[in-house]
Protein backbone atom coordinates (compact mmCIF):
# COMPACT_ATOMS: atom_id res chain seq x y z
CA UNK A 1 0.00 0.00 0.00
CA UNK A 2 2.71 2.48 0.66
CA UNK A 3 4.21 2.37 -2.97
CA UNK A 4 0.79 3.98 -3.96
CA UNK A 5 1.24 6.89 -2.25
CA UNK A 6 2.94 9.87 -3.40
CA UNK A 7 5.35 11.95 -1.12
CA UNK A 8 5.64 15.27 -2.81
CA UNK A 9 7.46 17.27 -0.17
CA UNK A 10 10.00 14.56 0.12
CA UNK A 11 13.73 15.93 -1.66
CA UNK A 12 14.30 14.21 -4.52
CA UNK A 13 12.62 12.40 -7.31
CA UNK A 14 12.71 8.43 -8.36
CA UNK A 15 13.16 7.24 -11.91
CA UNK A 16 9.61 7.69 -12.76
CA UNK A 17 8.00 10.54 -12.34
CA UNK A 18 3.94 11.38 -12.98
CA UNK A 19 2.89 14.75 -14.11
CA UNK A 20 0.11 15.84 -11.82
CA UNK A 21 -2.52 12.96 -10.52
CA UNK A 22 -3.18 10.73 -13.69
CA UNK A 23 -1.13 12.83 -15.86
CA UNK A 24 1.51 11.47 -18.18
CA UNK A 25 4.48 9.78 -16.38
CA UNK A 26 7.92 10.15 -17.06
CA UNK A 27 9.57 6.62 -17.21
CA UNK A 28 13.72 7.00 -16.90
CA UNK A 29 14.02 4.04 -15.30
CA UNK A 30 16.74 2.77 -18.49
CA UNK A 31 19.65 5.35 -17.90
CA UNK A 32 20.21 5.01 -22.05
CA UNK A 33 16.15 6.79 -22.57
CA UNK A 34 12.91 8.01 -21.16
CA UNK A 35 9.56 7.60 -22.40
CA UNK A 36 6.48 9.49 -22.04
CA UNK A 37 3.52 6.84 -20.62
CA UNK A 38 -0.11 7.16 -19.95
CA UNK A 39 -2.03 5.88 -16.71
CA UNK A 40 -1.99 2.41 -19.06
CA UNK A 41 1.62 2.18 -19.78
CA UNK A 42 1.02 2.93 -23.40
CA UNK A 43 3.32 5.49 -25.24
CA UNK A 44 2.00 9.07 -25.90
CA UNK A 45 3.11 11.68 -28.14
CA UNK A 46 4.65 14.43 -26.86
CA UNK A 47 5.43 18.48 -28.94
CA UNK A 48 9.10 19.93 -28.42
CA UNK A 49 9.22 23.14 -30.00
CA UNK A 50 11.72 23.49 -33.86
CA UNK A 51 15.51 22.45 -32.75
CA UNK A 52 17.98 25.72 -32.91
CA UNK A 53 20.95 24.05 -31.46
CA UNK A 54 23.06 21.77 -32.53
CA UNK A 55 22.34 19.84 -29.58
CA UNK A 56 18.58 20.54 -29.19
CA UNK A 57 15.87 17.81 -30.78
CA UNK A 58 14.45 18.47 -34.10
CA UNK A 59 10.76 17.93 -35.19
CA UNK A 60 9.52 15.93 -37.73
CA UNK A 61 9.04 19.11 -39.38
CA UNK A 62 12.48 19.77 -39.71
CA UNK A 63 13.91 16.77 -40.35
CA UNK A 64 10.74 16.59 -43.24
CA UNK A 65 12.24 19.80 -44.62
CA UNK A 66 15.49 18.57 -45.43
CA UNK A 67 16.41 18.00 -49.04
CA UNK A 68 20.44 18.64 -49.31
CA UNK A 69 21.38 15.26 -47.84
CA UNK A 70 19.55 13.24 -49.77
CA UNK A 71 20.93 11.64 -52.67
CA UNK A 72 19.33 12.23 -55.90
CA UNK A 73 20.45 12.11 -60.02
CA UNK A 74 19.02 14.61 -62.94
CA UNK A 75 19.25 12.40 -65.95
CA UNK A 76 19.64 14.58 -69.71
CA UNK A 77 19.82 12.79 -73.11
CA UNK A 78 22.25 14.24 -76.07
CA UNK A 79 23.32 13.25 -79.41
CA UNK A 80 26.40 13.49 -81.66
CA UNK A 81 25.57 16.93 -82.52
CA UNK A 82 23.42 18.65 -79.64
CA UNK A 83 25.87 21.05 -79.29
CA UNK A 84 25.35 22.52 -75.61
CA UNK A 85 22.60 20.72 -73.48
CA UNK A 86 21.09 22.70 -70.18
CA UNK A 87 21.30 20.13 -67.67
CA UNK A 88 19.51 22.30 -65.02
CA UNK A 89 20.52 24.90 -62.02
CA UNK A 90 21.78 24.18 -58.80
CA UNK A 91 20.68 25.71 -55.89
CA UNK A 92 23.09 26.66 -53.18
CA UNK A 93 25.14 24.01 -51.37
CA UNK A 94 24.72 21.76 -54.01
CA UNK A 95 27.18 18.76 -54.06
CA UNK A 96 27.84 17.10 -56.87
CA UNK A 97 29.21 13.31 -55.98
CA UNK A 98 29.20 11.83 -59.54
CA UNK A 99 28.31 11.99 -63.07
CA UNK A 100 28.06 9.03 -65.54
CA UNK A 101 28.06 9.58 -69.41
CA UNK A 102 26.47 6.41 -71.05
CA UNK A 103 26.34 5.53 -74.99
CA UNK A 104 23.38 4.64 -76.40
CA UNK A 105 22.55 1.68 -78.46
CA UNK A 106 24.99 1.10 -80.92
CA UNK A 107 28.16 3.01 -81.75
CA UNK A 108 29.10 6.51 -82.13
CA UNK A 109 29.42 6.17 -85.90
CA UNK A 110 32.70 7.78 -87.54
CA UNK A 111 33.50 8.99 -84.02
CA UNK A 112 37.34 10.27 -83.44
CA UNK A 113 39.95 11.94 -81.22
CA UNK A 114 37.61 14.86 -81.60
CA UNK A 115 34.52 13.35 -80.34
CA UNK A 116 34.00 14.37 -76.81
CA UNK A 117 31.07 15.47 -73.93
CA UNK A 118 32.24 16.92 -71.25
CA UNK A 119 30.59 18.26 -67.99
CA UNK A 120 30.41 21.71 -66.22
CA UNK A 121 28.93 24.71 -65.97
CA UNK A 122 30.26 28.63 -68.27
CA UNK A 123 33.37 28.86 -65.10
CA UNK A 124 34.54 25.57 -66.90
CA UNK A 125 32.67 23.25 -69.00
CA UNK A 126 35.09 20.44 -68.26
CA UNK A 127 34.62 21.06 -63.97
CA UNK A 128 32.04 17.75 -63.58
CA UNK A 129 33.24 15.16 -66.25
CA UNK A 130 35.76 14.84 -69.52
CA UNK A 131 37.31 11.99 -71.19
CA UNK A 132 34.43 10.90 -73.27
CA UNK A 133 35.01 7.34 -74.63
CA UNK A 134 32.57 6.62 -77.27
CA UNK A 135 33.23 2.81 -76.97
CA UNK A 136 31.98 2.78 -73.01
CA UNK A 137 30.38 3.83 -70.08
CA UNK A 138 32.48 6.81 -68.55
CA UNK A 139 31.77 7.87 -64.95
CA UNK A 140 34.13 10.54 -62.47
CA UNK A 141 33.82 11.26 -59.21
CA UNK A 142 34.30 15.32 -58.99
CA UNK A 143 32.95 15.84 -55.50
CA UNK A 144 32.26 19.38 -56.31
CA UNK A 145 30.09 21.87 -53.92
CA UNK A 146 28.49 24.59 -55.41
CA UNK A 147 27.95 27.40 -53.40
CA UNK A 148 25.25 29.49 -55.00
CA UNK A 149 23.13 28.75 -57.96
CA UNK A 150 25.24 27.74 -61.09
CA UNK A 151 23.54 26.44 -64.47
CA UNK A 152 24.96 23.45 -65.57
CA UNK A 153 25.15 21.92 -68.92
CA UNK A 154 27.16 19.15 -71.05
CA UNK A 155 28.69 19.88 -73.92
CA UNK A 156 29.25 18.29 -77.02
CA UNK A 157 31.91 18.28 -79.60
CA UNK A 158 31.23 16.35 -82.98
CA UNK A 159 34.12 15.69 -84.08
CA UNK A 160 33.91 13.04 -86.95
CA UNK A 161 30.34 11.36 -85.56
CA UNK A 162 28.07 11.13 -87.47
CA UNK A 163 25.38 9.17 -85.50
CA UNK A 164 25.28 8.62 -81.60
CA UNK A 165 23.10 9.47 -78.24
CA UNK A 166 24.69 9.40 -75.04
CA UNK A 167 22.59 9.67 -71.11
CA UNK A 168 24.01 11.96 -68.97
CA UNK A 169 23.22 11.25 -65.26
CA UNK A 170 24.52 13.31 -62.17
CA UNK A 171 24.07 12.00 -58.75
CA UNK A 172 24.04 14.64 -56.50
CA UNK A 173 22.64 16.02 -52.87
CA UNK A 174 20.44 19.57 -52.58
CA UNK A 175 18.45 20.60 -55.18
CA UNK A 176 18.66 21.12 -59.40
CA UNK A 177 15.98 22.77 -61.05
Amino acid sequence: MVDSVKNYGVAGVGANVQLGKGGVTIVGSNSDQISFVNTSDAAVNINIADGTDATHAATKGQLDSISDPKLQYSETSVNYNSGTVSIGTTSSNTFIHAVVVEKGAGNWTDANSSTDITVGDAGDNARLFGGFDPTAQCKSEPKYHYTGATALSAYVTQGGATAGTATVRIWYSGDIA
